[in-house]
């Protein structure tokens, strides 16, 4: 069992009310948090999300799991789908800094102009703006950025978007040329929320090796996963 639970039923809200949920939580933020230190930030939106409302942002305990991937990966480039406020820009830009230094870039692709703007305030007041670069859209209208950036490797990709998409944008990943030999993709909610299109695909694919880590969907004692594939050739 996971140590807590929210206090607020876990599931989207109605239309309209996330962005709200997410001033809320920057607000709450900016009140509770130290500036220039992601690990405050962190805790503050955790402790928004089991105290306050149900954020469906990735959460402290599969955060555990995420890290230890970063530790084993150690990636200098990393491609987030799925911003929403900030939570997991947060989280890898601080630990791949503390890894590798400040060599590393997080980017991260959200579809949502309003999401994405909270997203920008709270890696501002985190102190990580010079290592985390924000496109407003879908990766694939957008990764040709990154090559425009001069990237033409991303080590991490990190799923955690629209769940109709893992797949469909899993073979746009494909396509992009930014796959390498040892390129991770990392994929949240396979279990919760039956993204059985996906597993059958990545895992039934010649050129990836996957594992599942078991865990918790954020914030609450539902059983959810991890997909960790790694990309050979």
């Amino acid at each position: 069992m996971p140590p807590r639970i929210a206090t607020t039923k876990p599931g989207p809200p109605p239309p309209g009310q996330l962005k709200i949920i997410g001033e809320k939580c920057l607000a709450f933020v900016l009140e509770n948090a130290t500036p220039s230190d992601p690990k405050s930030v962190l805790e503050a939106i955790d402790t928004f999300g089991y105290e306050h409302h149900w954020m469906m942002n990735v959460g402290d305990v599969k955060g555990e799991l995420l890290d230890r991937e970063i530790v084993k990966v150690k990636p200098k480039i990393l491609a987030e789908l799925g911003g929403l406020f900030g939570y997991s820009a947060v989280r890898f830009a601080s630990q791949m800094r503390e890894l590798s230094g400040s060599s590393i870039h997080v980017y991260s692709f959200e579809i949502s102009p309003d999401f994405a703007a909270i997203t920008t305030k709270m890696v501002e007041f985190a102190g990580l703006s010079d290592l985390v670069t924000i496109f407003v859209g879908t990766f694939g209208d957008n990764y040709f950025k990154l090559k425009e950036l001069g990237v033409d490797h991303v080590d991490v990709f990190f799923l955690d978007h629209d769940k109709k998409c893992y797949k469909s944008d899993l073979k746009i990943i494909e396509q992009s040329g930014l796959l390498g030999p040892g390129s991770v993709v990392m994929a949240d909610n396979v279990v919760a929320a039956l993204i059985t299109d996906y597993l059958e695909y990545v895992r039934g694919h010649t050129n990836f090796t996957s594992v599942m880590y078991d865990s918790y969907l954020e914030y609450s004692d539902i059983k959810d996963a991890l997909e960790v594939s790694t990309y050979v050739e």
